[in-house]
């Protein structure tokens, strides 16, 4: 009877190890993506900056592909979709970007999604 619980008790042990692993590795992993994703924001800041001296064809394409690199590592499905939104009107009305650049790198340095989804929104407007 003994052994069994030992037993008993060397399986539980092994299992709830295997448990707390998997959600300390989940943790670093979501930790992992947070920090991807504020580089990635940070690099696209980056870019608007560059943006204010003018517009350039370039540096646009580079923006477009920091904001959808950081679309790619956001969990929090409010921000995911204004990053989308500010992807696709980058894509379709970057050019409309101008006289907006600081209101967006406030905006992604405060990663607000109601901001960011509004300036989408104002980029995709037609003057």
């Amino acid at each position: 009877m003994k052994k069994l619980f030992i037993v008993g008790a060397l399986i539980v042990s092994i299992c709830l190890s295997a448990f707390a692993g998997h959600y300390v590795s989940n943790q670093n992993a979501l930790k992992d993506r947070g920090i991807a994703r504020q580089t990635l924001i940070s690099f696209a800041i980056s870019k608007v900056e560059d943006l204010k001296n003018g517009y350039d064809a370039d540096t646009m394409e580079a923006l477009i592909s920091n904001v959808y690199a950081a679309v790619q590592f956001t969990d929090d499905g409010d921000l995911y979709t204004a990053l989308h939104d500010l992807w696709n009107a980058l894509i379709f009305d970057g050019e409309n970007i101008v006289g907006k650049e600081d209101d967006l790198i406030k905006a992604l340095k405060d990663t607000d999604p109601n901001v960011i989804k509004g300036i989408a929104y104002s980029i995709r407007q037609v003057n």
